[in-house]
């Protein structure tokens, strides 16, 4: 039972990754810089904005979470 949803797997794994990709992997290096470089400083902006809402805890609570997952991102 195990072996053959384990080669199931395998077998979608390598037809996802194989020649099929595509578009998966295109960004250039400099793109991926340009991509970290805005997700963290939308991330630190949700947070500071978060601050000066802080009274408001639905408000704060959505930007401080949004933030964070941005700037992990």
């Amino acid at each position: 039972m195990w072996k053959s949803l384990v080669g199931d797997d395998e077998e979608q794994g390598e037809s996802l990754l194989g020649e099929d990709s595509g578009g998966l992997f295109s960004l250039s290096p400099t793109q991926r810089i340009y991509g970290f470089a805005a997700c963290l400083i939308a991330g630190l902006a949700c947070m500071l904005l978060s601050m000066i809402v802080f009274a408001k805890t639905i408000k704060f609570a959505l930007l401080f979470t949004f933030g964070n997952i941005l700037a992990v991102g």
